[in-house]
């Protein structure tokens, strides 16, 4: 009696051991918990990819190739699927961790001010190139200046030319971008062209993004985390859609809209902390540091800045007596924040407004 039960207990012993060991084994293969090995952390994600707006990756320690493959196959195919359900807001971070900076400017009194010559007075979006080159458009003509950083004279111009002549439209906005330079219609229309000589006419792409049948466009800005040029609503076309800011976003990669967009906000988070019934932006323009985006409004004299995402994060008001009609806005090299003014039936200005250092 005792041989059976003692090879009844070996037995059970010997499969206890192989189904440890098969657990082990499994245990071992098996993809962690969050938390442990396989995590995703969307707020470790956006401060380290900053205001890149990418979806958060899953990261693997230790996974086999194969597995890896797998996981990475499902993240694709769920920021796919992120991309084309949801808005452009709910996949764009926030910028990289850095509070809000708008506070760091002394707006009650420009460091610098000076008027520019009389043919700039209709003067409308700004954009900075290395090395402190500023450049500056006409409002009707496809006429693009570069002014001087130092004393607001004239450096040279240079105009967008083909077959028919002199190209003549709305423009409201230009930026510069992965050294080719665009200018942006209230329609929403694209011209995509390189720096000329002075006096030069020079060669032009044109694009119809569409979204001018359905808000008018009002500024235009490059925004390098997405390879992406931002264009900024003044107001939308039916009444009926109701008071938003749009941003859209047109990929550099495909020449057009990204989709899942545009970032809508409601214009009362701009105005209410300035006490006013709306806010229509005149420019935009993204911040070289934190990377949240810095909106001027003409009509309202204000500016704010809002993440890359849509969240306002600060709204101030420009001095009447300084801003007559804000049009334009860029950083320069050393983070100051330069403002231009159309002339409303005088000489259009640009101010400096150095980061404070006492802020």
């Amino acid at each position: 009696m005792r041989a059976p039960g003692n090879k009844l207990l070996v037995a059970f012993l010997g499969l206890s051991v192989i189904f440890f060991a098969v657990a082990m084994f499994v245990a071992e293969d098996a993809p962690d918990e969050p938390g442990v090995g396989a995590s995703i952390d969307p707020d470790m994600e956006a401060r380290r990819d900053g205001a890149r707006g990418v979806i958060p990756e899953m990261q693997v320690d230790g996974a086999p190739a194969m597995q890896r493959a797998a996981m990475d196959s499902a993240v694709n195919a769920m920021a796919a699927a992120t991309v084309n359900q949801t808005s452009i807001a709910d996949s764009t971070t926030a910028a990289s961790g850095y509070p809000p900076l708008l506070g760091r400017y002394d707006l009650e009194k420009p460091d610098r001010q000076f008027r520019l010559p009389r043919r700039l007075r209709e003067i409308s979006g700004l954009a900075m190139l290395a090395g402190n080159r500023l450049l500056a458009h006409d409002d009707e003509r496809g006429t693009v200046v570069e002014i001087d950083f130092h004393d607001g004279s004239i450096v040279k111009d240079f105009e967008l030319g083909g077959p028919r002549g002199r190209v003549a439209d709305d423009f409201e906005g230009i930026a510069a971008a992965e050294g080719r330079l665009y200018l942006v219609t209230s329609t929403g229309r694209l011209y995509e062209f390189g720096e000329g000589d002075d006096g030069a006419a020079v060669p032009y792409n044109r694009y119809e993004t569409g979204v001018g049948r359905i808000h008018e466009i009002e500024g235009l800005a490059y925004y390098p985390d997405r390879r992406a040029l931002l264009l900024v609503s003044k107001n939308p076309r039916n009444p009926r859609q109701g008071d938003h800011v749009a941003i859209y976003y047109w990929s550099l990669d495909t020449r057009r809209l990204v989709e899942g967009g545009p970032i809508l906000i409601e214009a009362a988070a701009f105005a209410r902390p300035i006490d006013r019934d709306t806010f229509q932006p005149s420019g935009i323009e993204r911040h070289p540091v934190s990377g949240n985006l810095f909106i001027v409004a003409a009509r309202q004299r204000a500016v704010a800045e809002i993440t890359p995402g849509g969240t306002v994060l600060a709204v101030r008001r420009l001095t009447a007596g300084l801003h007559r009609q804000a049009e334009g806005i860029t950083f320069a090299a050393d983070n100051t924040l330069v403002i231009a003014d159309e002339g409303a039936g005088k000489r259009a200005t640009l101010s400096f407004y150095p980061v404070a250092k006492d802020r």
